[in-house]
């Protein structure tokens, strides 16, 4: 007789997610614990006993790759974000000549969230001022970023969002001029390259599942983030590996899914 299916699963039935995009080649390890509070008592052999707080320990621990250095390296470090899609938004601005002007872009949307770039152009500026971006979010939400620009700015700076936009509709730019009154900014949207410094971690949604078939069981954690990082490697004959321990701000809000079919 044939078994068709034997019932267990196996590390090839896994997969774990980062807010909703896989990490390829990961072990993943999520367990919980819960401590025991206890009170002496009189005229007893023991103490009284009652479940305590609960922990959630995760690691995870994956071959280093090309396409998910960013997120298990930089994320470690800071939240600076790392993703992107070069494309114009705006080839010239209005001319910096002092005055405040709004100006849509001519083409808003762009094809994945991104970090937006402005580049002076033609001449230095003269006077500081401040550029308001205008326009939503990864979730489609209204957003809005001022970036200052100093005086003294040459031709070919940049100034770059810290926030990611899926859209922008326009900008106001106020009170910046430049000499001849001939200064304009490009405006573009940048890919994900990035220098990552120390700052706040980034916070994410963690997801480890496995399936098989219509059998499941799924572990949702949010608001996590990694506690350690580094890099480490040896000779040719290893691959490069990178262990990652995951702290979660609200254990009270892990959730296990498990479906039978």
């Amino acid at each position: 007789m044939t078994v068709s299916d034997f019932g267990e699963y196996t590390g090839v039935h896994g997969v774990v997610t980062m807010d909703g995009a896989a990490i390829a080649d990961v072990e993943y390890d999520c367990s919980w614990s819960r401590t025991t509070a206890a009170h002496s008592r009189s005229g007893k052999h023991s103490d009284i006993q009652v479940p305590g707080k609960l922990s959630v320990k995760t690691t995870i621990k994956k071959a280093l790759v090309h396409a998910d250095a960013a997120k298990v390296i930089g994320y470690t470090l800071s939240d600076t974000p790392l993703t992107g899609t070069a494309s114009t938004l705006l080839a010239s601005s209005h001319v910096l000549d002092a005055t405040d002007n709004y100006e849509d872009m001519t083409t808003p949307t762009i094809a994945t969230p991104s970090r937006i770039r402005y580049t002076l152009g033609t001449n230095a500026t003269t006077v500081a001022g401040t550029i308001t971006i205008i326009g939503e979010d990864a979730n489609g939400d209204a957003q809005s970023e001022t970036l200052d620009v100093a005086a003294g700015m040459t031709v070919g700076s940049t100034l770059t969002s810290e926030k990611l936009y899926s859209k922008v509709y326009g900008h106001t730019i106020r009170e910046v001029d430049s000499t001849s009154d001939t200064g304009v900014f490009a405006v573009t949207s940048i890919t994900g390259s990035s220098t990552t410094t120390v700052g706040d971690p980034k916070t994410f949604a963690l997801v480890g599942q496995v399936v098989k078939g219509g059998n499941s069981i799924t572990l949702t954690q949010n608001d996590c983030w990694f506690s350690q990082g580094g890099l480490s490697f040896a000779d040719a004959g290893k691959i490069v590996e990178v262990s990652l321990p995951v702290e979660m701000h609200d254990p009270d809000t892990l959730t296990a899914v498990i479906v039978t079919a």
